[in-house]
């Protein structure tokens, strides 16, 4: 057993905190072996925080409660475990590059009893630019995205709004230009231009290409530097393209992640394949096709259809054992002529 030092009375090694018993200790003890403080860098153009070797888009306060609960071991005394804290008021400057703000830390001693205790936190602050601040105002290139395809265009603004949403890439990029069949996005690092790349590819089914064009050796650190293009091939087919695919005919119904979805023109049949598939040239666009005519289907019988033209105004005749979906009076098919063979398919528009 041990003795308080302010009260005299006995107490047990869990209650016993640095020479008092823990009611004392509340009340005269300080938990604090040294005075908390942390150095940073701070981007004076975009605000962004140098700690742990990262320049980081946080506010000062996330990071000091950060630094606090990492480093808690060189200004805590051994007994007590920090286990939150939060700042009371704001930042309050003592002299140039030096602030302080007092916070409240939670604290639990001899693993058993919870305190909070008041202290100031000593923050050094050294104002500089960031290597991204640098880079964007001399407009230097680290690395550029081309989506190139026919669907391009298509996808152009979507992908500009997932760039707006995720700081992780718009705070790097420079500009977005228009380029033949696609765009470029350009950038000033080439980690997050990597991370775009292949994440447009995931999500609308593309091929990323990478090249890397070197302008100088940094002997410092002993790399080249240069340019790298990450080129974002994507697949050529659009919602109803024509495709053979193992000997067969199929529709293109859409293109995702997950591959072509494809509907057979004769069996209706659907199946989803790999984009490997494709890029490996296993899939063939039919391009020497024509549509003969949309018709409108104005009767049917048990083995007929009986179609006219909504243009000219034709009239024909098809069994519906050439037809491989169900139709009723007051549909519109449209019939297909590939390779000097015709294919009737549901008309969607």
């Amino acid at each position: 057993m041990k003795y308080c030092l302010n009260c005299g009375r006995e107490v047990s090694d869990e209650d016993y905190v640095n020479g008092y018993c823990i009611d004392c200790f509340r009340k005269l003890g300080n938990p604090f072996a040294k005075q908390p403080s942390i150095e940073v860098k701070v981007c004076s153009k975009c605000g962004s925080i140098f700690y742990k070797g990262e320049w980081l888009q946080e506010n000062l306060e996330s990071i000091i409660r950060r630094h606090l609960m990492e480093t808690q071991g060189k200004f805590l005394i051994g007994p007590a475990e920090l286990v939150g804290a939060e700042p009371v008021g704001g930042i309050q400057e003592v002299s140039r590059g030096l602030y302080v703000q007092k916070w409240v830390f939670n604290l639990v001693l001899n693993g058993k009893h919870f305190m909070q205790f008041e202290n100031n936190v000593n923050i050094t602050v050294t104002r500089t630019v960031c290597p991204r601040c640098m880079a964007r105002a001399s407009k230097r290139i680290a690395a550029v995205v081309q989506v190139r395809g026919l669907r391009a265009s298509v996808i152009r603004k979507d992908v500009e709004k997932m760039i707006e949403a995720n700081a992780g890439f718009n705070e790097y990029i420079l500009d977005i230009e228009d380029a033949q069949n696609g765009f470029d996005i350009r950038f000033i690092d080439q980690l997050p231009a990597r991370k775009l790349a292949h994440e447009i590819a995931r999500l609308y089914g593309g091929h990323v290409k990478e090249t890397f064009k070197s302008t100088r050796y940094d002997s410092r650190r002993g790399v080249w530097l240069g340019i790298l293009t990450l080129s974002v091939r994507l697949v050529d087919l659009a919602e109803g393209s024509i495709v053979r695919y193992n000997g067969e005919l199929w529709v293109v119904k859409r293109v995702d992640e997950k591959g072509l979805h494809l509907e057979n023109l004769v069996s209706m049949k659907s199946i989803t394949i790999p984009l490997a598939e494709y890029w490996s040239e296993r899939v063939s666009v039919v391009e020497n096709y024509y549509v003969k005519g949309v018709y409108e289907v104005v009767a049917v019988d048990k083995a007929m259809a009986y179609l006219v033209n909504s243009e000219s105004g034709e009239l024909r005749e098809v069994m519906l054992s050439n037809i491989p979906f169900q139709i009723k009076q007051g549909d519109y098919i449209k019939i297909l002529v590939i390779d000097d063979k015709e294919y009737v398919v549901k008309h969607t528009g």
